[in-house]
């Protein structure tokens, strides 16, 4: 039997066999897993809280609808850098900074919401009424999008797990914080730019924690 022949009757043999299953990427599985959970923490929501009335007018103040729309521009930006922890080639992209114009924009409306209320207002409106139910709702709210991240970022090769998992958690939490806030009723910046902030903080742990136990390899 000739080199030649052997060569080719493997290559025969290998062509035959069926090819392996791929495994799927974190991005071909996002779509499906994200929308499962933001689906469960839609469910929460409306099981448990309920959107306040007369929202629609509420949301036409500027100030009322930042506390919506800045958790949400916060996990549009932390998606693709969870996405990208669980690469370890991949570069960091331009989210990483972009996103601290969040936190800067929260405490730029807080600066503003003390400096324009009366000094016997300001700890009435910081305190609020309503930390009880804010912190655990977002972190509550915050789990089954945390859970399906997990579930997406272990298709990846995280370097470090901890710090994957709490991008998934800033995911989750600015999601939660977005559907938690149609149910708020406290419209000052200087109640939603703190506590909304260390509810997000608090599912980011939450997703820290959970990415040192699932995520690493």
């Amino acid at each position: 039997m000739t080199e030649k022949t052997t060569t080719d009757d493997l290559i025969a043999k290998l062509s035959a066999e069926p090819a392996p299953a791929p495994t799927a990427s974190p991005e071909a599985m996002l779509l499906r897993r994200m929308a499962l959970g933001f689906g469960g923490t839609l469910v929460l929501f409306f099981t448990l809280l309920g959107p306040r009335p007369q929202l629609g007018l509420a949301m036409t103040d500027p100030v009322v609808l930042a506390k919506t729309a800045l958790p949400f521009v916060l996990a549009l930006l932390a998606l693709p850098l969870a996405l990208n922890a669980a690469r370890p080639a991949a570069p960091r992209g331009w989210q990483a900074q972009a996103i601290w114009v969040l936190p800067m924009a929260a405490l730029s409306l807080f600066m503003l919401a003390y400096a324009t209320h009366a000094p016997a207002d300001r700890l009435r409106l910081f305190v609020g009424h309503s930390i009880p139910v804010c912190m655990p709702a977002i972190v509550t709210l915050s789990l089954p999008v945390t859970a399906a991240l997990i579930s997406i970022l272990r298709r990846g090769a995280p370097l470090n797990p901890p710090v994957c998992g709490a991008l998934a958690g800033l995911v989750a939490g600015g999601l939660a914080t977005t559907v938690y806030s149609t149910f708020c009723t406290e419209d000052s910046p200087l109640f939603y730019s703190v506590w909304y902030s260390l509810g997000i903080a608090m599912a980011a742990g939450v997703g820290a924690w959970a990415g040192r136990r699932w995520l690493t390899w």
